[in-house]
């Protein structure tokens, strides 16, 4: 139980912090997986990569190295489906790689092998910069729209979705003079609906 705990662990170690398709990929697509078996002798389950294509996975005793291209999900080959209460752990540490990308533990996962449009999972994600992500992806939830706010108070900073409080960030923490705008991630078609921004 304990290795395929530390296994599973891996299963997010390439993705990114986005859910978004990559270029080339179409979200609705069947994308291929495929197992990457270990080392002769090394005893240590094979992996399954979705995609395949520009992942590489390397096994040694009961630790794997990933090198991605495309953000991926991986799982070890022989892990079962598990209901709550269990835990997922596993030690990540990023070699290489652009500071905000993001890595880490998927769970609770469907689908893994079916295209991006048929797979669903939650996942805890950490960067480079020591942030971290935690989101559910839902099979074919492109396309949903979400109201987002940003109050900025002299003391403090609100972050509010689809109208209900997410954080609350001292204003010291954060730059809070300045333009505000929109950020939009790679390979992304984003309609922006009701922009403003100025005194409430």
């Amino acid at each position: 139980m304990h290795r395929l705990l530390a296994c599973a662990a891996l299963a997010a170690l390439a993705a990114c912090g986005d859910a978004s398709p990559r270029a080339g990929i179409p979200a609705d697509s069947t994308q291929s997986s495929t197992q990457i078996p270990p080392p002769a002798g090394a005893g240590a389950a094979a992996w399954t990569s979705n995609p395949a294509e520009g992942v590489s996975v390397t096994v040694q005793g009961g630790d794997a190295t990933v090198q991605t291209g495309p953000h991926a999900v991986l799982w070890p080959g022989d892990a079962a489906d598990l209901a709550p209460p269990y835990t997922v752990r596993a030690t990540l540490t990023k070699d290489s790689g652009r500071l905000h990308e993001g890595y880490g533990l998927v769970f609770g996962g469907t689908g893994l092998d079916a295209g991006e449009a048929g797979q669903a999972y939650s996942y805890f994600l950490v960067r480079g910069d020591g942030s971290f992500l935690i989101k559910r992806r839902d099979a074919a939830g492109a396309g949903r729209a979400n109201r987002l706010e940003v109050r900025v108070g002299a003391d403090t900073v609100v972050f509010v979705a689809n109208d209900a409080e997410v954080a609350r960030v001292p204003a010291s923490e954060l730059a809070v003079n300045g333009r505000p705008g929109i950020r939009v991630a790679h390979d992304l078609v984003l309609r922006v609906t009701g922009f403003r921004a100025g005194t409430p």
